[in-house]
């Protein structure tokens, strides 16, 4: 009996002992997340196929705006310090609320910025062609971003830090709360954030990426065919998002869709009376990107009525001429009220469409990002 007691001892000590690792440690291992031992005492450092040019230097500066806002900058100069050694073509974009907002994936503990940052190298980019602009509400999440950013040679970096209050009473805690006034509060806020970074960070880039601080895992390639069909049609293609999936959802993200053709009420003016009745027929017709995307290959683009901001693709063009994220209901807006629907990703399109090149799409076939299951 002692014998039999040892052995089934042994037996669920090893089993503990195995999901104490399996927890703990990330297959898809992060090279400075710490999240397996050899990453832990650098015994297989990250490698990065790119450095700094030889003739750059680092210039770097912080300064407290007239807001209260505190922008960092780091960017590369000649050794003079004269000009820019490059000038980026891409600005990649991230909010971040607090060291939460990084969420949690699967057998995963806790991510952090260095894992955003894992999961940039994977897009294979030259950095030195890219500029990274991150504002986070965190003073903590905000030297931890100074401090992770400065082990890649981006072509500029800035990081701005806004004080919670900034944010207008936003509430993290409400981002999952599915009330049509809360959205409608809480995305409004976050337009007028995501409109905040990007008119402060947007330079002489020809293209602007959205990433959302909680998307895990891109597929192959996915950054370089935005940018392609981008470069090939520019008179057509001015937004571009992907398919977002989760392990437990094919589709995560149901801010994307398109209108249906046959949904009569939606199409033409709605009078006051009606909204409550074609928000209803929205909800009801519109199609999401999983169906939109069927029978569709890697080279297509499948046109849009409405993106989300998992990954979202914007002509840096169309933000110089005024493209913005709509802070309130911008479709059916009139003189006396904002409109029945369109706000933040929702809206933005609407507004691009009603300028030359300012066509919403989404890439066809295989491609896509994965958000994280937790956060």
């Amino acid at each position: 009996m002692r014998y039999y007691t040892r052995r089934y001892g042994a037996f669920i000590t090893a089993v503990i002992l195995i999901l104490v690792v399996l927890y703990t440690t990330e297959p898809r291992r992060r090279a400075y997340s710490c999240k397996t031992f050899g990453s832990c005492i650098d015994i297989n450092p990250h490698t990065y196929s790119h450095a700094y040019p030889r003739n750059a230097q680092l210039g770097e500066f912080e300064e407290t705006l007239a807001d209260g806002t505190i922008h960092y900058t780091r960017e590369l100069f000649t050794r003079d310090k004269t000009a820019s050694v490059v000038q980026p073509n891409l600005l990649i974009l991230v909010l971040n609320n607090d060291a939460d907002s990084w969420a949690r994936d699967f057998r995963a503990t806790q991510r952090s910025v260095h894992d955003f940052l894992d999961l940039l190298l994977t897009t294979k980019l030259d950095l030195a062609t890219v500029s990274l602009a991150m504002m986070t509400s965190s003073r903590a999440e905000f030297d931890a971003i100074k401090q992770a950013t400065s082990k890649l040679p981006f072509g500029r970096v800035s990081v701005i830090f806004r004080a919670p209050g900034a944010h207008h009473g936003l509430d993290y805690s409400e981002r999952h709360n599915r009330s049509p006034q809360v959205q409608r509060k809480r995305r409004g806020f976050i337009a007028a954030l995501r409109n905040y970074l990007m008119l402060r960070a947007l330079r002489d880039e020809e293209h602007v990426l959205w990433i959302d601080a909680d998307v895990v895992e891109f597929s192959p390639w996915v950054v370089q065919t935005m940018l392609s069909h981008a470069d090939t049609d520019p008179e057509k293609v001015g937004l571009i998002t992907a398919r977002c999936s989760q392990n437990a959802h094919a589709n995560y993200d149901k801010n994307a869709w398109a209108v249906a053709k046959g949904a009569n009420k939606i199409w033409g003016p709605v009078a006051d009376h009606e909204r409550e009745g074609a928000v209803d027929e929205l909800v009801e017709t519109r199609l999401f990107v999983d169906v939109l995307g069927k029978g569709t290959s890697d080279s297509d683009l499948v046109p849009l009525d409405s993106v989300g901001g998992t990954i979202l693709y914007i002509r840096a063009s169309k933000i110089l001429e005024g493209l913005v994220f709509p802070t309130y209901n911008v479709v059916g807006t009139t003189w006396s009220q904002e409109g029945w629907v369109g706000v933040e990703t929702e809206g933005i399109c609407y507004v691009a469409k009603q300028t030359p090149g300012g066509g919403c799409f989404l890439l066809g076939g295989s491609h896509y990002v994965r958000h994280a299951d937790w956060g």
